[in-house]
């Protein structure tokens, strides 16, 4: 059942998911009640008081829907949080393609981004470095290259060659930015990629061998093979399901979440994030309502 409802919401209704559903009918209702305006001025210090600082590597999952209180644009927010890094900081987004047709090229230079507005944005900043794999990862600064470019050599999206694993070993803050005050983000997979090796209930994410078509920045044409899920695997996770296992399981210490106006505001230390989840991964406790976890052998 839960499968129809969510085949009817994605193919019928052209919504991912019902939390994005809900988040859709939420936004209109918050936004007759969330009226502060905030400046650029108001993030610098929003984020110098959760932590950031020169020399940062920071990964930044967005939802630009959620900005409608923000004075500024994309742009001048991009650029305050590489003026707050400086030269020797890395700003990463994710930047997966949006590829039209089947079989269909995915061109580090020229194909936008399912991420949304701001990723698309900051992909077009100049000298900025994109991953080839099917999850890309576009990043500016001192780190960009050496985050991204073993990406080709993933099996799996969020394996040891990804940037999103790469992000522990740089001790990156992953922020989520209107996406609920609960959202942890992407690094979470990295569990997945991981454990695939060894416990069956992980490799149920990878059972089918997929290829993608990639240009590179020169021209060069090459492809790119992969491990996804079925067309039939259905799973699922819920901002709640993410949030029971962090409340109960995660160090308080290790995220903060705050709020400016209507936007809610997560930060989590990536380091922490991919190791205890393969931690709890181990012992079966997952972020997902599907698969039933407690179905499969883990770690005692």
């Amino acid at each position: 059942m839960k499968k129809k409802i969510y085949d009817l919401l994605r193919t019928k209704l052209k919504v991912r998911s019902l939390t994005h559903l809900r988040n859709k009918y939420k936004r209109k209702s918050d936004r007759m009640f969330y009226r502060k305006k905030f400046t650029s001025r108001d993030f610098i210090e929003k984020f110098t008081s959760m932590g950031v600082k020169k020399g940062d590597v920071i990964f930044i999952h967005s939802s630009w829907d959620e900005f409608y209180n923000y004075d500024g644009t994309p742009e001048s927010f991009i650029d305050l949080i590489l003026n707050m890094i400086g030269e020797e900081g890395t700003l990463l987004m994710p930047s997966y393609p949006l590829i039209r047709k089947k079989g269909g090229t995915f061109s580090i230079k020229t194909t936008p981004t399912l991420a949304g507005l701001l990723p698309e944005v900051f992909r077009n900043y100049k000298k900025v470095e994109r991953s080839l794999d099917y999850h890309s990862v576009a990043a500016y600064g001192k780190l960009a290259k050496y985050i991204t470019e073993s990406h080709i050599y993933s099996e799996s999206s969020w394996d040891e060659n990804s940037p999103y694993y790469k992000l522990a070993e740089v001790k990156a803050k992953v922020f989520s930015l209107g996406l609920g005050k609960h959202h942890v983000g992407t690094v979470m997979h990295c569990a997945d990629s991981i454990l695939r090796r060894d416990y069956e209930y992980f490799d149920l994410f990878f059972k089918k061998h997929e290829q993608i078509t990639i240009k590179k920045q020169n021209g060069e044409i090459i492809l790119k093979d992969y491990l996804t899920k079925e067309d039939d695997f259905y799973y699922a996770f819920t901002e709640s399901s993410h949030w029971s296992v962090v409340k109960k399981y995660f160090d308080k210490n290790k995220y903060k979440i705050d709020k400016l106006s209507n936007l809610h505001i997560t930060m989590f230390d990536a380091d922490y994030v991919v190791h205890k989840a393969i931690e709890l991964g181990k012992k079966g406790i997952v972020v997902y309502t599907q698969p039933d976890a407690k179905k499969y052998t883990f770690s005692k």
